[in-house]
């Protein structure tokens, strides 16, 4: 009988919501390579790097969901194909202690070191690449898009470190303004896509409230839809969406 009571007990556990679907390893397309990216406080993260076909073409920053639950292989390489095919480069990074990369995942999100992530991907690409980094987005999933906004404000600050020229936000929340807010910030001032399932859309809705007038804010909801990356799998049009989003605003 006691192999009756475990399979009762299994069903009877509900599923962990930020539990992620079995991921296969990543094998990186012929036109990726797995990269070591140094950040300034001594770690070293992993990405896989997608070099575009033409020098000083523009570039963006991919960052996953929460780790260590989730990875870089939240983005699949049909999303990487359709930014490189728009002529974007991309560096898929795996966060501070998520995937292949050092560090405690917790301080990708909370506190003062993930922006160094993002500042460390910047760094490795003006020393190995050939992308124009004056045209650069971050794109962030769930809270991913903590670190995109940390990063942006603290450029803003005048620190000497080059801010993004546009953003994406899969699925922000509450997580997203752990350490800084977004209204009145520099993000006022830049193009921005947020993204999200319909039944998670309060956090992204309440944001209009702060939208530039110069309508550089787009929303896109999403049903059926999921958390962040997983929108891709239910609704591939929104890698479409990201991808002419980015296409639009990192032009010349």
């Amino acid at each position: 009988m006691r192999w009756l009571f475990l399979a009762l007990l299994l069903l009877a556990t509900p599923a962990l919501a930020d539990e992620p679907a079995p991921q296969p390893a990543l094998t990186p397309s012929s036109s990726c390579t797995v990269v070591k990216v140094p950040t300034g406080d001594g770690l070293n993260l992993v990405a896989d790097h997608c070099p575009a076909k033409t020098a000083g073409a523009p570039v963006v920053i991919l960052l996953h969901m929460i780790p260590p639950h989730h990875d870089r292989t939240n983005y699949p390489p049909e999303f990487r194909a359709k930014l490189l095919s728009a002529g974007i480069e991309v560096l898929n990074l795996d966060r501070r202690g998520g995937g292949d990369s050092d560090g405690v995942a917790k301080e990708a999100y909370i506190g003062p070191n993930g922006p160094k992530d993002v500042q460390g991907a910047i760094d490795w690409l003006r020393a190995n690449s050939k992308a124009d980094l004056s045209r650069w987005a971050c794109v962030g999933a769930s809270n991913g898009t903590t670190t995109c906004l940390d990063y942006a404000i603290k450029a803003a600050d005048g620190e000497g470190l080059v801010g993004p020229s546009a953003l994406v936000f899969m699925t922000g929340g509450n997580y997203t303004e752990a350490q800084n807010a977004l209204k009145d910030s520099v993000v006022t001032q830049l193009p921005v896509l947020f993204t999200y399932n319909a039944k998670e859309a309060a956090w992204s809705e309440a944001q209009k409230a702060h939208a530039p007038d110069s309508e550089l804010w787009e929303f896109k909801a999403y049903e059926p839809g999921g958390h962040g990356t997983r929108v891709f799998a239910p609704n591939p049009t929104s890698m479409d969406d990201v991808t002419e989003f980015l296409g639009q605003h990192l032009k010349q």
